[in-house]
């Protein structure tokens, strides 16, 4: 969990509880959510009901097992029929795993995990220390197991104290909290002190072994990757820090970066970009896929495969992107037509059929079209852009109007970045609901000449629509992360998944996921092309392969399968298929 919920613990009052509360001390964590601790260290989640949204919803939106409405019924007096006046509560146990994690990163926000298990800090919320029973029961489902807690700390005593540190060891946490810690040691929190000189507000990094000013300060603690503005900033902090030669810092020296450089995460717990960042981030949590389709089953996934036309990518020693995401885009259809039962709808085209799969070569992408209705020729990126949202909204629009739902549909846009020299491996983009807009469209003759710009003009998102697209694009992208994590490829070192783009000191969310209606959908940079490992590895088929079966074996978890279960292990008897991004702003 790293810093998660830190700012926000800070910054939202735990407040005594209002009349209709037991509990004793309250988080705030939206204005439709509250996470509460009472007597004998009870955590409940209250919550206000959806716009029309029934018991029975309201009851499987927060716990697994719909045959628990009884109890809450029984936890909620009097609540009959749901008003969206009305808090309903709903006790720890009851909760689903991703509400488990959201009811204690709000309660005790400066818990951290890493590759050994969760780090929890005894926070005496009601007055007196969780006991380790308490700490057992949420964090492995069973209070029992409080005797290997005890054993993993050395603890002599049971009674836990104030500020006092426990351990729950990895093979003992419940399978979200297990996830989260695996996939957590990159974005622990960092030694780092704050201060203030006549330059202004500065954090101190001590540089360690191996590290260097580009990626363990740039890199890692601004967020910038791309090779202008990563050299342009780490010229800046050498400046500041009257380094004369940024091959040659040693190691230990303290390095000073102006806070606003740096990135929300690593700010002072006080800043307030800090504090936006963990509330929306602990708010769209809530927001996880919780349909299970087996073979994916009924499933609609739009796959996109960036570029192509005129517009070959980026292109690094003879290496060009469209080509290669293009042939990533023909395995993942391949793998999900033979061993699945989704439905894949390509955005795009060429003239070649994709082959078989066991050629080394890639086939020019030049041919390639965005298939509206008629399909666009590509010769302006831009507009191949705009007509892959509008296509991909269309899709979604024909699912709906055939009784199918926006939560069975998935969007995927394929890309390889051209990024920094030292940066490497997969990143995913999902889509910040700060950085989008609450309406858009495009006109003139060559939109309003497609079926799909005038069936739809104009695309607008609720707040809910953009909170929801954030948290369910982060749980796709996690499987996403945790299936090449899986097969060995390589992933970005610091923060694989990213909700925004930073680039010439602007921010925003590719066009592609900006304005595009289905919830879950994330742009992929598969790798990047200016490191010449990754450009190595992309020119392999064997590479490319591995790609598109860990990409279905994420798809395949995200609904409900097991991520071990890979494509490539399923036998010939799987049942065929049912059916038949660039980060350009604009």
């Amino acid at each position: 969990m790293g810093s998660i919920g830190a700012a926000l613990f800070l910054t939202l009052p735990i407040l005594a509880a209002a009349d209709t509360f037991t509990a004793d001390k309250t988080v705030v964590v939206s204005p439709e959510l509250k996470v509460s601790i009472g007597e004998g260290d009870e955590i409940t989640l209250s919550a206000r009901p959806l716009p029309a949204e029934g018991l029975d919803a309201f009851v499987r939106r927060f716990t697994d097992n719909p045959r628990t409405k009884k109890e809450i019924l029984s936890q909620n007096e009097g609540v009959r029929l749901l008003r969206p006046d009305v808090f309903v509560r709903v006790p720890y146990r009851l909760l689903s795993e991703n509400y488990r994690r959201i009811a204690i990163e709000a309660l005790f926000p400066l818990d951290t995990s890493d590759e050994k298990g969760w780090v929890h800090r005894v926070a005496a919320l009601t007055g007196k220390p969780e006991s380790l029973w308490r700490i057992a029961e949420w964090f492995t489902g069973d209070g029992a197991n409080y005797k290997e807690v005890q054993a993993a700390n050395g603890l002599e005593a049971l009674p836990t104290e104030r500020r006092q540190v426990v351990r729950i060891p990895l093979t003992l946490l419940t399978p979200t909290f297990r996830d989260e810690a695996g996939s957590s040691a990159a974005t622990a929190p960092l030694p780092m002190q704050f201060g203030r000189d006549e330059k202004g507000r500065y954090a101190l990094y001590r540089l360690q072994r191996g590290e260097a000013l580009y990626t363990a300060v740039v890199v890692r603690l601004t967020g910038r990757l791309h090779a202008e503005d990563v050299n342009a900033k780490a010229a800046e902090i050498a400046q500041r820090n009257g380094i004369s030669d940024v091959r040659a810092i040693p190691v230990g020296y303290a390095v000073k970066i102006p806070v606003e450089d740096l990135a929300p995460e690593f700010r002072p717990p006080d800043d307030p970009e800090r504090i936006e960042e963990e509330k929306g981030r602990l708010e769209a949590n809530q927001f996880v896929n919780r349909v299970r389709a087996a073979d994916l089953a009924g499933v609609t996934f739009v796959l996109d495969a960036g570029h192509g036309g005129r517009d070959t990518g980026a292109s690094v020693g003879g290496v060009e992107e469209a080509r290669h995401v293009y042939d990533i885009a023909c395995r993942v259809e391949r793998l999900l037509r033979a061993h699945t039962r989704a439905s894949v709808f390509p955005t795009v085209r060429r003239q070649t059929p994709c082959g078989d799969g066991r050629s080394d070569k890639v086939l020019d992408s030049r041919s390639a079209r965005v298939m509206t209705s008629p399909p666009y020729d590509l010769d302006d990126p831009r507009a191949g852009v705009n007509f892959r949202w509008y296509l991909a909204n269309s899709v979604l629009r024909r699912v709906e109007e055939r009784g199918g739902s926006e939560d069975r549909t998935v969007f995927v846009s394929l890309h390889a970045d051209s990024l920094h020299p030292a940066v490497r491996g997969l990143m995913v983009y999902i889509p910040g609901e700060k950085y989008l807009k609450t309406s858009f469209g495009k006109n003139g003759e060559l939109y309003n000449a497609r079926r799909e710009v005038r069936e739809g003009p104009r695309v607008s998102f609720s707040r809910r629509d953009r909170i929801k697209a954030e948290g369910v694009s982060r749980h796709l992208a996690e499987k996403i992360v945790g299936a090449f994590r899986t097969l060995g490829l390589p992933l970005h070192a610091f923060q694989p998944i990213r909700r925004n783009v930073i680039r010439g000191g602007r921010e925003w969310v590719p066009a592609v996921l900006r304005y595009n209606r289905i919830p879950a959908r994330v742009l992929i940079e598969v790798c990047n092309l200016n490191n010449p490992d990754d450009r190595k590895l992309l020119v392999s088929r064997a590479y490319r392969e591995k790609v598109a079966q860990a990409i279905v074996s994420a798809l395949v978890e995200f609904y409900g399968g097991e991520r071990a279960r890979t494509v490539t292990a399923q036998k010939r008897g799987s049942r065929p298929s049912s059916g038949g991004a660039a980060t350009t702003e604009d």
